[in-house]
């Protein structure tokens, strides 16, 4: 075994640290109040430091808050790959139908090569519509995301600011946070829900190269923003 090690320790010398998760949770952000379920499955995703080797994970997700395999309603055993995994981000679609209104759990634990393990556990409510939401600022991509602007696919960013009226731009940037453009900019009344149909292009007109995006809705005032990814590919 030590021999082993010995060896990966030469071939990978700058691998010398325990696997990290970076960011995780479902549909773009961790510790989600509710996800939006209405006419779609919401995504679980992780990311992991460019210099891990990730060699699988596992997903599990229940209803009650202990995850025994008697409880799992949906489990996930897998390595990454093309399909799954851009930018040492990855994404799967829940493919359990989830219940309005209800809490789940989720766990999601990675392994790396030479046996080192993360996992990491989070909690979401379902709801139908970010008009339910209770952040002070809602933010939901809550139609084809990942998206494929390639074959005329839009996707939908909805958010709505709680409370207050107040001036809002919407931004775009790159995942290494390259600024790329401004996909809105409004006065924003309290408690209503605004829609930005995008169709992965940029402020020239070019569709946008396959990878991970974020989505940051700033309030200008002294309200936190809040942000979440978005996907383009290439091909379905």
């Amino acid at each position: 075994m030590f021999a082993i090690l010995f060896i990966i320790f030469l071939l990978f010398p700058t691998y010398v640290l325990p696997i990290e998760i970076l960011s995780y949770g479902v549909d773009g952000s961790s510790n989600n109040i509710n996800v939006v379920i209405k006419n779609r499955n919401p995504i679980v995703f992780f990311k992991y430091k460019e210099t891990d080797i990730v060699s699988h994970f596992e997903i599990k997700l229940s209803s009650q808050p202990q995850l025994l395999p008697d409880t799992t309603i949906w489990y996930v055993l897998s390595t990454t790959n093309t399909q799954n995994t851009i930018n040492y981000i990855t994404r799967l679609e829940i493919k359990t139908p989830l219940v309005e209104q209800t809490t789940y759990y989720l766990s999601i634990s990675v392994y790396d090569i030479i046996g080192g393990s993360i996992t990491l556990q989070d909690k979401f409510c379902t709801t139908k519509s970010a008009v339910s939401l209770k952040n002070e600022i809602s933010l939901e991509i809550d139609y084809n995301n990942p998206f494929c602007p390639n074959k005329g696919e839009i996707t939908k960013i909805r958010y709505m600011i709680k409370d207050k009226d107040i001036p809002v731009k919407v931004y775009l940037f790159s995942i290494s946070g390259r600024y790329i453009m401004t996909l809105n900019e409004s006065f924003a009344q309290k408690d209503v829900v605004y829609t930005i149909d995008w169709d992965g292009k940029d402020k020239n007109g070019k569709i946008l190269p396959q990878g991970m995006y974020i989505v940051v809705v700033k309030p200008l005032d002294d309200t936190p923003p809040i942000s979440k990814f978005i996907g383009i590919i290439d091909n379905r």
